[in-house]
């Protein structure tokens, strides 16, 4: 049991040690993980997250559209310099974006379930797909934690009525560790639902007459506040 425990506070380590890392949103809606180092008028300095004893690399702001820090902040950059959003102008590009658990396409607000029948219906089987086995995926999560929770209370009321630590233990601890196998279903679930907006952008995205805009948008490194146009 102790075992399972120390795995479960492994992950959710791990987990939190990737929210650590600066994220770079580049104009062309990727990012790159990194450790912001200096900004200027003119360009950033960064060294790579997976190697921050190595080189300092340099990137133009021109090519920047926002950075989200490890603390949680951002910097938004338009000519050159950091600002807050401005009044939007007239473009022709429209894309799939994210905030949290609710998916927007234009002026298309969707949760879960209706984002699944909107991918369905927009013809884009490889999106369609990943969000799909993601949906799939967290729910089989869900379903693991909820079964852990019954199995501990369960072996708990068996102990307290019986005085049975065989039976009771053995059940709480079929129970924790379902509770703790549900951790990276969840996050790999959820990872593949938010991923499919790179999927979709990349794949199936289209182009209209619409003004640009400020929104969350995610990549397969994290999520950011990104101009969209």
């Amino acid at each position: 049991m102790r075992k399972h425990v120390l795995i479960g506070f492994i992950i959710l380590l791990n987990s939190m040690c990737v929210m650590a890392q600066d994220l770079i949103f580049r104009s062309s809606t990727d990012s790159i993980q990194a450790q912001v180092l200096t900004i200027n008028t003119t360009e950033i300095t960064y060294r790579k997250w997976n190697n921050l004893e190595g080189p300092v690399y340099t990137i133009s702001i021109n090519e920047v559209a926002a950075i989200r820090y490890a603390n949680g902040t951002y910097d938004f950059f338009t000519n050159k310099s950091v600002s807050t959003p401005e009044t939007p102008k007239q473009n022709n590009s429209i894309m799939l974006v994210r905030s949290g658990n609710t998916y927007y396409y234009g002026s298309n607000r969707m949760d879960i379930d209706a984002t699944l029948k909107w991918l369905k219906e927009q013809n884009c089987p490889a999106a369609y797909e990943q969000f799909n086995t993601g949906l799939r995926t967290s729910k089989a999560g869900w379903g693991m934690l909820g079964s852990g929770l019954l199995l501990d209370t369960f072996g708990a009321i068996v102990y307290l009525l019986s005085g049975s630590e065989i039976v009771g233990g053995l059940l709480m601890g079929f129970g924790g560790a379902l509770e703790i196998a549900c951790i990276p279903t969840l996050v790999v679930g959820y990872s593949k639902m938010h991923n499919t907006v790179d999927v979709y952008n990349a794949t199936c995205g289209k182009t209209a007459q619409v003004k640009p805009y400020w929104s969350i948008q995610a990549s397969n490194n994290g999520i950011g506040l990104a101009y969209n146009f």
